[in-house]
C-alpha cells in the first residue's frame, strides 16, 4: 500500500505532491521510522499490563495484548522513501512517500533501475 500516486520515468519521479529528477547523486532509501516508537509503547502498554494484571479483566487483557501487537506491527510495516541528493539535503522535500515497507523497498529498486537507465542513456 502506498499513501498517494507516483509514476517512474527515466528521469523523473512524479509523485500525488512532487517531482523529483533523477541523476547519478541521488540516493534512494527506504526506513522504518516508527519501529522505536512502536517498540518503545509496546514495552509500555506490557508494563502497565504486568504492574496491574490483579485489576484487569479478561476483556482488557486481550485488548491490551491487541494493542501492543498493532504498535508493533504499524512501526515494523510504516515506511518512508526518501530521496536525498545535493538539491535536497535536509529539505523537507526530500520524503518522497509513505506506505508499507516492502512495497516502498520494491519501489526503490525501480527507482534505483530508473537512474541507471538514465545515466546509460546519457552515456551514449
Amino acid at each position: 500500500m502506498i499513501i498517494g500516486s507516483y509514476d517512474i520515468y527515466p528521469c523523473l519521479l512524479e509523485t500525488h505532491n512532487d517531482s523529483y529528477t533523477l541523476s547519478r547523486g541521488t540516493h534512494v532509501s527506504a526506513r522504518r521510522p516508527f519501529v522505536a516508537g512502536g517498540v518503545i509503547l509496546s514495552i509500555l502498554l506490557g508494563g502497565f499490563g504486568m504492574a496491574f494484571h490483579d485489576l484487569l479483566y479478561v476483556h482488557e487483557w486481550g485488548v491490551l495484548a491487541a494493542s501492543i501487537a498493532a504498535c508493533l506491527t504499524a512501526g515494523l510495516n510504516v515506511g518512508q522513501l526518501t530521496l536525498v541528493n545535493r538539491e535536497l539535503r535536509g529539505s523537507d522535500l526530500s520524503t518522497a512517500l509513505w506506505g508499507t515497507y516492502g512495497h516502498l523497498n520494491l519501489i526503490r529498486r525501480e527507482i534505483a533501475a530508473a537512474i541507471i537507465e538514465s545515466d546509460r542513456r546519457a552515456s551514449q
